[in-house]
């Protein structure tokens, strides 16, 4: 299995849609989603919710990977992981370099081969 490691700068292109452009509808549905669960992870952080936040971290684990963005299943692995630690600063860390990753996230790159 290979790593998914995200490309160090530039966009983050689905790779669902690389091999199925016919998901491209529900591939920008998600995209157009991750802000408001970025808010919703921030808001729980505030809060010290770490159940919130694990949950959010949870769910974006889940779909980050069938929509084709593997790095999002891998951080948000991470986020959750920590938020049942109630570890919040490593939590704040880890939701920086995930809405870091966020805002490379494109529907399709043509950068990528």
């Amino acid at each position: 299995m290979a790593s998914a490691q995200p490309p160090q700068e530039g966009p983050i292109g689905s790779e669902l849609i690389r091999e199925d452009p016919s998901y491209t509808d529900i591939v920008v549905q998600f995209v157009d989603g991750l802000k408001d669960r970025l808010t919703t992870m921030e808001s729980a952080i505030r809060a010290a919710n770490f159940d919130a936040l694990r949950v959010a971290a949870h769910q974006l684990k889940g779909s980050g990977g069938g929509y084709g963005y593997p790095v999002l299943t891998e951080q948000a692995a991470t986020l959750e992981k920590l938020a049942k630690e109630h570890a919040i600063e490593q939590c704040t860390d880890a939701l920086s370099e995930l809405q870091e990753i966020c805002s490379r996230v494109v529907v399709s790159s043509d950068s990528e081969a």
